[in-house]
């Protein structure tokens, strides 16, 4: 490895800062209005593709 012991400390302190940055526990409040009035949604509710089919079956 070409890494330096220094350079890997420093990577591991940026990864936990930004680890923090995006935790959403540690954050609660929002950055936008937007980001205040919508609900997350799960990954069931996400709904599927358009088939050719689909498309046929609405005329």
């Amino acid at each position: 490895m070409t890494d330096s012991k220094g350079n890997i400390d420093a990577q591991e302190k940026k990864i936990k800062q930004q680890a923090e940055d995006i935790n959403p526990k540690e954050d609660n409040i929002p950055d936008s209005l937007a980001e205040a009035t919508t609900v997350p949604l799960e990954d069931n509710e996400l709904g599927g593709n358009a088939t050719q089919d689909d498309v046929k079956n609405d005329k």
